[in-house]
């Protein structure tokens, strides 16, 4: 009996080496897939400054992010805290919702098919400013203007703003505050001419869940610029196909969707409902698609074989709506317009429901 005992531990002990080697194995493997690409993509001025820019590389890919998980029956809520995973310049920190559930079948997705990238977008991810940043046209090249929800950015030339870009941050300064059914984001610029607060709670509900946002102007100039959320809708994590339609409150304007870029495979259904007649193999873009509907559902997007949707209504009037997406996401964008002269605050909501049908 003893000798069987010793043979199990010698065989745990090898095991336990196999294990480790096998480990090793994997983390030099991605230093190596990091540096290849921190060799091609970063050129350095010595092999030891690209070995050390894949290590960090891949410790931050690898590293394992803390989620805030919202949950309510059927439906969670995945949401990054603001010094958590994406630490881009071009989407607010302030809540990064990166994936809703239904049981087990997810609603959003990646900018780009299956990326693990934490510098693009995903989710429920928002963005203050995509052509109108405050303050850009007045800042002078060397000096910085603040991003809303993101940090003060340098201006590094007299080109127009590029929200690709990424500009050198001064991150602002972030909070939550979790609750039972909901978590309050905070997010605060001292900059005396551009200072402002923005407050973002994001709340589950039984079906879905939303978004309220208030943002106070207090400082001295300004603030005019717009707000949308990008919406990287996927349902049930499947591609764009003539299961997916897209149906609009109000009327498809015609004249934009025949200005649109419409890949290979986008069409109108009807004056509401855009579909696709198979997978896009390129980018689609619309602008200004449909009339927007103040304080009502404006878009719906469904999956005929899933048998499910989810649809957003907002509680302003619009100032516009965009439809972008590839063959793995569809992303319609409701725009809100805002100006804050000193002094004043604005608050709005987004809610998004679940549906079977």
């Amino acid at each position: 009996m003893c000798d069987f005992h010793l043979v199990n531990a010698i065989n745990l002990v090898h095991m336990q080496k196999a294990l480790v080697v096998k480990l090793s194995i994997l983390v030099v493997l991605g230093v190596l897939y990091c540096l290849k690409d921190a060799v091609s993509e970063c050129p350095a001025s010595s092999i030891t400054e690209a070995y050390e820019s894949a290590i960090e590389k891949s410790e931050k890919n690898n590293r394992i992010i803390e989620m805030i998980e919202l949950v309510k029956g059927n439906i969670k809520l995945d949401l990054e805290k603001p010094a958590e995973g994406y630490q881009g310049v071009r989407f607010d920190w302030t809540g990064k919702a990166v994936q809703l559930w239904w049981g087990d079948i997810s609603f959003v997705t990646t900018e780009n098919f299956k990326s693990n990238s934490l510098n693009e977008g995903r989710g429920f991810f928002n963005e203050f400013g995509i052509t109108d940043p405050v303050g850009y046209n007045d800042c002078k090249v060397g000096d910085y203007f603040p991003k809303i929800g993101v940090g003060l950015l340098k201006k590094e030339s007299n080109k127009p703003y590029d929200f690709f870009h990424n500009y050198i941050n001064k991150p602002f300064e972030f909070s939550e505050v979790r609750g039972k059914d909901s978590v309050v984001f905070h997010c605060l610029n001292k900059d005396f001419d551009s200072a402002f607060f923005l407050e973002k709670k994001f709340t589950i509900t039984e079906d879905g869940f939303t978004i309220d946002y208030l943002l106070e102007n207090v400082g001295n100039k300004v603030i005019e610029t717009t707000e949308y959320t990008h919406n990287f809708l996927s349902l049930g994590a499947r591609k764009v196909s003539p299961n997916t339609k897209l149906i609009f409150k109000g009327e498809i304007k015609e004249k934009q969707f025949d200005k649109g870029l419409k890949a290979n495979a986008t069409c109108m259904d009807d004056s509401h409902t855009i579909a696709w007649h198979q997978i896009p193999e390129s980018d689609f873009f619309f602008e200004d698609i449909a009339i927007p509907q103040s304080k009502k559902i404006n878009w719906t997007l469904i999956d005929e074989e899933l048998k499910m949707g989810i649809c957003e209504q907002v509680d302003f009037k619009p100032a516009k709506i965009n439809l972008w997406g590839r063959g793995h996401v569809v992303s319609p964008e409701i725009f809100k317009s805002i100006k804050l002269k000193p002094g004043e605050q604005d608050q709005w909501q987004r809610q998004y429901k679940i549906f079977q049908f």
